[in-house]
């Protein structure tokens, strides 16, 4: 965009902006308390890499005492212990009137067959089936063992069941868990009366974020991760090798792969933001640019929140590039316009703009 473009633009701007003041509307107010805001750095990945230039990486999660890692770098990969599912097939003469009947039906089965046999009550039409031989696990094999009762004379239907089995895993952390009595057990896993888990106790959703850092840096957290630096204002913690200010989160999320969030102090995030959204040498302009820029975030806090964050790094919300994109002139207009957010009656504008 050409300087008489922009030079356009902001007169437009600042018309619009008299023409509310004008009649008492619009209004520029302090924010009393910094929020922290949390951009969705990555939504999807793997495996990520969390370094820093500093002494040692720090890790903390919610409710657990902050863990000096004695490393500068860690890989973060995901573990999700989802339940295999499946079907088995099995096999019922069904619309017997009663358990007498049932009962004459069982018996000729297992003459007739040399199957096991199962008389019940089916509790919605009140009539009674029976259940022949042994499930099976293919619907191929069903098709053919069906075929064969008809061969002798037994109609029979197919029902099918899904089974839920938890991995070998899920079942060696839950019961890691319930020995370690740690909190995530009451919120992980279902309480029984049993020391041993069965299927009903295992979360199925249950997910790890694996910490590989070497010998004394490697663990693993059922709850979120955030990694940060001993000094975290002079050597900011790094994502694959970008700096960012604040803390970098991670937790796994519903997909089973890892979200990664920086989760900063609004002033700090705006250092990263202003000078990729507007690059004209002015500081005035600048200026203009973090209240616009503040303001957004502000209205815009929790756009995302059902996926963990507040907002993405990118033009569907604000182009934010951390530590290395920061500038002199744009630090400036952001510490001289510090808190400073435009408001409607009382309220943070949604301060849309285009650079």
């Amino acid at each position: 965009m050409n300087l008489r473009s922009i030079l356009f633009i902001s007169f437009i701007f600042l018309l619009s902006v008299s023409n509310v003041s004008a009649f008492g509307e619009f209004d520029y107010l302090n924010v009393n308390q910094e929020p922290i805001i949390r951009i969705g750095l990555v939504t999807n990945a793997s495996s990520v890499s969390i370094t820093t230039t500093d002494s040692s990486l720090v890790a903390v999660s919610p409710d657990e005492p902050q863990r000096f890692l004695a490393t500068t770098k860690v890989s973060v990969s995901a573990r999700s212990y989802r339940p295999p599912e499946f079907d088995i097939y099995h096999f019922e003469i069904v619309n017997i009137e009663s358990s007498q009947e049932a009962d004459a039906v069982a018996k000729d089965v297992r003459e007739a067959t040399n199957e096991k046999t199962l008389v019940k009550l089916d509790a919605k039409t009140n009539t009674w089936r029976v259940r022949v031989g042994e499930a099976k696990e293919t619907i191929e094999e069903a098709n053919e063992f069906k075929a064969d009762l008809s061969e002798k004379g037994f109609v029979a239907e197919i029902v099918t069941e899904r089974i839920v089995q938890p991995s070998t895993d899920a079942v060696a952390l839950s019961n890691q868990l319930k020995q370690g009595g740690k909190s995530e057990v009451r919120s992980l896993i279902k309480p029984t009366n049993s020391s041993q888990p069965t299927n009903a106790e295992i979360n199925p959703n249950l997910r790890e974020v694996i910490v590989n850092g070497g010998k004394d840096a490697s663990f693993s957290s059922l709850k979120s991760v955030a990694f940060g630096s001993i000094n975290s204002r002079a050597t900011p913690v790094r994502l694959n090798g970008k700096a960012y200010r604040g803390r970098i989160e991670v937790f796994v999320n519903s997909r089973g792969s890892l979200t990664v969030v920086n989760a900063v102090s609004l002033e700090d995030y705006l250092l990263g933001v202003v000078p990729n959204e507007l690059s004209l040498p002015a500081i005035e302009a600048q200026k203009a640019q973090a209240v616009a820029a503040r303001t957004y975030a502000i209205a815009n806090i929790g756009q995302f929140g059902t996926q963990g964050f507040d907002l993405l790094p990118t033009v569907r919300s604000q182009v934010y590039r951390g530590f290395s994109s920061e500038s002199k002139m744009g630090t400036q207009a952001v510490l001289e316009t510090r808190g400073i957010v435009a408001t409607y009656k009382g309220k943070p504008i949604n301060a849309m703009y285009t650079s």
